[in-house]
Parts: structure tokens; sequence; C-alpha cells
């Protein structure tokens, strides 16, 4: 073989060394970076399941969710940056609008809602009694009040985790918020969505996404007094 042909098969094998040595380098730091990003959405779930498992304000239901939801946002923010947004309300909206927390409230007698009484959950009661039995409505629990729950344990059927239950694009993630049950026994967090990647990678979050989806549920302390 002449030198000119050595020289040329060198480079060519040059080239393959550096390209599989590249891909290699951003495939380990796509794994250290996918791992710290795992375990910062296991954080922010956990944080928003904390600060929602607070006793419920009496006729403000939503206080606790929607404080749990932007922990979450918070901390996702810090966690996922460059990898993910989170996506929330529309500019304009408040947070406690839809975006993963419940929109409808009803009164309720024991555990059952009282009919002709649904509003925004936004609009709290006056009065001790009437504010006390305010709560989301039952297709806005994640529990056996809720019609669509067809099982003894149900998780993501309230109305709230509907943009949890759908697939989105690379890059975003909910956070999505609800009450088991009214009286509130306990809260269901989830947090799903899909992440950036460094390297190409296809995926069922689609293509250069690496799926999210984090899901917990906690006790809620006694209702307020």
């Amino acid at each position: 073989m002449s030198k000119r042909g050595q020289a040329g098969q060198a480079m060519i094998e040059m080239a393959i060394g550096v390209s599989l040595f590249l891909t290699a380098s951003l495939g380990a730091v796509q794994l250290g970076v996918s791992a710290l990003a795992a375990e910062g959405v296991q954080s922010a779930a956990l944080m928003a399941a904390r600060g929602a498992s607070s006793a419920p304000f009496p006729g403000q239901p939503l206080l606790r969710l929607a404080a749990g939801q932007a922990a979450a946002v918070s901390s996702l923010d810090s966690s996922v940056v460059d990898l993910a947004e989170v996506a929330t309300c529309n500019a304009g909206q408040s947070i406690a609008v839809g975006c993963g927390l419940p929109r409808e409230c009803v009164q309720y007698s024991g555990e059952e809602p009282t009919s002709g009484t649904p509003g925004s959950c936004l609009n709290s009661s006056s009065g001790a009694n009437r504010g006390e039995s305010l709560g989301p409505s039952p297709r806005n629990l994640d529990g056996r009040q809720n019609p669509d729950c067809h099982a003894a344990d149900c998780f993501g059927v309230s109305n709230s985790m509907a943009p949890c239950r759908r697939n989105v694009a690379a890059g975003t993630l909910f956070v999505c918020l609800a009450y088991t049950s009214w009286p509130a026994t306990a809260v269901d967090v989830w947090i799903r969505g899909g992440l950036r990647t460094l390297v190409p990678l296809a995926s069922k979050a689609g293509v250069d996404a690496l799926p999210i989806s984090v899901q917990l549920r906690l006790q809620v302390e006694t209702l307020a007094p």
C-alpha cells in the first residue's frame, strides 16, 4: 500500500475512533444529566405532596394544592434547566385555575355533594359551615367518589389530572394534583412529560425526548377547623 493510501486509511480510522469516543462521551453525559434530572423530578413531586398534604383551609380547598404545585414548579425550574419547561397557565390566568388543579368545587354534606352547588373553586363561600363543606367536585377527585373510578384504588382519573394523561412535546413537564376524596384524606401528585436529550434518541415520549412520569400519594392532615 502506498504512503498516500496508508495516510488516508489512518485518517478514516481516526475519524471513526473520534466519532465513537465523542458518542460514548455524550452518552455518558446524557446518562448523568438524565439521572440528575429524574432525581430532581422525584424531589419536586415530594415537595408538591408535602405542601399539598397540609390541612386544607375551610372554604379555600385549592390553596394547599396550589401551594404544592408552586413548590414543585419552583423546584423543577432549578433541577431541569434547559431540559424542559414546566407548563403553567396561559398569560393572565391564575395558576389556581386548571393547569393541573381542580376547576369546579361544590358543597358537600358529609361525603355527598349537594346538588345545585357547583361553582368555581376560586369563589369561596362565607360562613363556617358552608366554608368547611366546600370541596372539589367528584370528577375532580382521584378516588371512589369520582364516577369515573371503577377500581378500588384510582390514580389519575381526576379532571385536574388531564394534562398529565396526554402526551406532550419534548421539553415540557406538567404538574397535576388532586385530592383522593372529600373530606380530604390523601393527595395525589403526578409529574409527567419529556426531557430534551443531548444525543439523538427515540423513545415513547418522541424523538430526542426522555419520558418522565412520577406519581406520589401522601396522607392529608385533618381538615383545619
